[in-house]
């Protein structure tokens, strides 16, 4: 049973890859085909940087706020939630200025910046998938068996099942978009 346990995973693995190089290969054919051919890429630059400049704004604020609570006795970190949501408007006021400044020498296109929002609200929808299936991991061998168990109404069920069925749609919209040059 162990060999084949093994043997299994890898085939997995395999298909991983296959899957992998399929999607980039048709994605590689279908964008080279266009007029504007590396608008997705500069969105996928400016989307990375965007989010490691963000994540650095996270560590210094958290810092910030660490210094704060144990310099002052009477300052308390409250309401949570409140402290993260003024982390991420003072992030984005700060992420702003960074593309004015970036604006000077780079041109930001329309068609690159509503990419840029299609890749994060894609993977704010792929974390949510992500999230259900890793927190039901334990409770769950597969998602067959889940299914099979009599599940359907499940809203854990419905993340994995169907919000990466939107996310297809939303490619090819966007694919279909750009062919017939709306953006």
């Amino acid at each position: 049973m162990p060999i084949f346990f093994f043997f299994r995973r890898e085939i997995k693995v395999k298909v991983t890859y296959f899957f992998l190089a399929l999607a980039i290969i048709t994605l590689i054919v279908i964008l080279f085909k266009s007029e504007n051919k590396f608008q997705f890429l500069k969105a996928a630059i400016l989307f990375s940087i965007q989010i490691i400049f963000s994540t650095i704004n996270f560590l210094i604020f958290f810092v910030i706020s660490d210094l704060l609570m144990d310099n002052q006795i009477h300052i308390k970190l409250g309401n949570l939630f409140l402290l993260l949501a003024m982390f991420v408007v003072l992030s984005g006021i700060l992420l702003f200025w960074g593309m004015l400044g970036a604006a000077k020498i780079f041109k930001f296109s329309a068609t690159t910046l509503t990419l840029v929002e299609y890749y994060i609200q894609w993977s704010l929808i792929y974390v949510t998938v992500y999230q259900a299936i890793f927190s039901n991991i334990k409770k769950i061998k597969s998602i067959t068996k889940f299914i099979e168990v009599g599940n359907f109404l499940n809203p854990d069920l419905i993340v994995v099942l169907v919000l990466p069925s939107f996310i297809s749609a939303w490619i090819a919209v966007i694919l279909y978009k750009k062919h017939i040059k709306v953006i």
